[in-house]
């Protein structure tokens, strides 16, 4: 009897050291925890708002400010995808391919199902192999094509990983895979997502092939169904590359008075200005522009407009 007595006994106080040695190890876990959070913390700030003023800076456009901050950010916190998701661009902006690759490589290996990404570091090859010399250009080009295609499968919908592989093919040695043949393809699966795309995809190809009588009657439909600054900026480059003068201030006049397009605007006056005709015209389009409908940096560029043609 005293035995079993004993016995419980020893086992409630086994049970209680237990307990006491449990507790002594989650507090001592959550000291750690605390400890870590209070060593990381001034380094998550750091990292978030160098990523906050990266940020704003790339969406004003100050693209040098933004890769200072962005870069701070992801050298705190390399795994911070939005910080690197926005370097990525930055450097784009700023045409270094080199480091756009090398940022989006980062995020196609840790977020492998987004097409977007995918896109962007093929992109990135894609203009590093263009200014590279035809050797290093050759060992990019399966890269390249991988994941701009890798991208147009995750999405059914992705126009621009299909505009690259368009172009790309279009632009390509025969030796290296080009295919006017291939180039039509992504042409019909972007008519398929936007009829609009399409018919510019298509004038695309039959500019580039010198074709331009089929490339204007492509772009001129790209027009009716979009009614876009792009389309009337592809129509007017069409005419331009066939000497097409005339043609090529009526279109942009045309494109300015229906949209009332400052950009469109800024083009007219740049070539009136290379070629010294057109600008009295390009003075008469200026004053005409409603100015109701412009925001202040429309403004602003429209008055330096004007004062380049005076």
């Amino acid at each position: 009897m005293k035995h079993s007595i004993y016995k419980n006994q020893a086992v409630r106080l086994g049970f209680y050291i237990f307990i006491e040695k449990h507790h002594f190890l989650v507090n001592q876990i959550y000291r750690m925890k605390v400890i870590l959070l209070l060593v990381l913390l001034p380094f998550i700030t750091l990292a978030q708002n160098a990523f906050e003023n990266g940020k704003q800076a790339f969406e004003d456009g100050k693209f040098d400010f933004a890769v200072s901050k962005l870069e701070t950010a992801v050298k705190t916190e390399p795994s911070h995808k939005m910080a690197r998701d926005y370097l990525g661009q930055a450097y784009a902006k700023l045409e270094r391919w080199e480091d756009s690759a090398e940022v989006n490589k980062t995020l196609v290996e840790d977020y492998p199902d987004e097409a977007e990404y995918h896109f962007r570091y093929g992109g990135a090859l894609g203009l590093v192999a263009k200014n590279a010399n035809p050797f290093k250009a050759a060992s990019l080009i399966g890269d390249v094509k991988f994941h701009l295609k890798k991208a147009a499968e995750l999405d059914p919908e992705h126009i621009n990983s299909r505009w690259a592989l368009l172009q790309m093919y279009l632009e390509l040695p025969g030796i290296l895979g080009g295919s006017e043949s291939t180039s039509r393809e992504y042409a019909s699966q972007l008519k398929t997502i936007s009829a609009v795309d399409g018919a510019l995809a298509f004038g695309f190809i039959e500019r580039e092939m010198e074709n331009y009588q089929k490339a204007e009657t492509h772009y001129k439909k790209a027009i009716e169904l979009g009614q876009s600054v792009t389309t009337y900026k592809e129509l007017a480059e069409l005419y331009k590359r066939s000497g097409n003068d005339l043609n090529y201030f009526q279109t942009l006049e045309k494109g300015i008075q229906k949209l009332n397009s400052v950009d469109l605007a800024s083009v007219y006056v740049d070539r009136a200005l290379t070629l010294n005709k057109n600008k009295r015209e390009a003075l008469d389009i200026l004053s005409a522009i409603n100015l109701s409908e412009l925001n202040s940096e429309e403004i602003e560029q429209l008055n330096q407009l004007k004062s380049r043609l005076n």
